[in-house]
């Protein structure tokens, strides 16, 4: 397939993108052009690199036409915070591709009453960035419902890996935390232990998009 990736040279871009690549599939990647890929690899060299940005491309209406015009199989967005943006590419993506793939957030589900947290259980997103997840991921559900465009939305946890600190499970990032854990001491936890995150590699959210492009016969919202 020849699949368009939105943000492909950031930390999950950078294990995405080879993925991809490997598993025979033509790559265009779209960033700013800032900065190179935050992972080298060989791969990178049979990749069509375009630089695009998307906030000036939202402002004037040309970004998600320009995507279109690349003639995708397979769109993944690893780079959408409002549903504005989300609103201009699944209106320039529509009856042109196949799949949208768009990465969520945990941070749509907010406070956590029981854990752990499934799909089902009810959401509070809270903050910007949770409430602007949440409101795309309903946008891509009712154009999916509506005979639209096909997308599936992914929700990664907090996303560790090389040069990345982790959050603990106290909310902050002192190492000791992981000492007592480790030892068996005693630790103090807020709430009952309700705020916690789950911790994902870069390179698994990488291959949950990737058999998510592979998957196009599968459920989609």
């Amino acid at each position: 397939m020849r699949i368009v990736v939105i943000g492909a040279t950031g930390h999950v871009g950078g294990y995405l993108t080879p993925r991809l690549v490997d598993a025979g599939h033509e790559v265009v990647a779209v960033s700013r052009g800032l900065r190179a890929p935050y992972r080298k690899h060989p791969a990178w060299e049979q990749v069509q690199r375009i630089t695009m940005d998307r906030a000036a491309g939202d402002a004037d209406g040309t970004f998600a036409g320009r995507v279109a015009d690349l003639r995708p199989d397979v769109v993944i967005d690893m780079l959408c915070f409002t549903p504005e943006s989300a609103q201009q590419l699944v209106d320039g993506l529509r009856g042109r591709v196949d799949l949208l793939l768009h990465c969520g957030s945990i941070w749509v589900h907010g406070t956590a009453v029981e854990v752990p947290v499934t799909e089902e259980s009810a959401r509070t997103p809270i903050g910007e960035y949770g409430v602007g997840k949440a409101a795309i991921e309903e946008l891509l559900r009712r154009e999916a419902r509506g005979s639209g465009l096909k997308s599936v939305v992914l929700h990664p946890g907090h996303i560790s890996g090389p040069g990345w600190p982790v959050i603990n499970p106290a909310g902050n990032l002192d190492l000791d935390v992981w000492t007592k854990l480790a030892t068996s001491e005693p630790l103090t936890l807020p709430n009952f232990g309700l705020e916690t995150v789950h911790h994902v590699h870069p390179d698994d959210v990488a291959q949950a998009f990737e058999l998510g492009a592979d998957a196009t016969g599968g459920r989609h919202w």
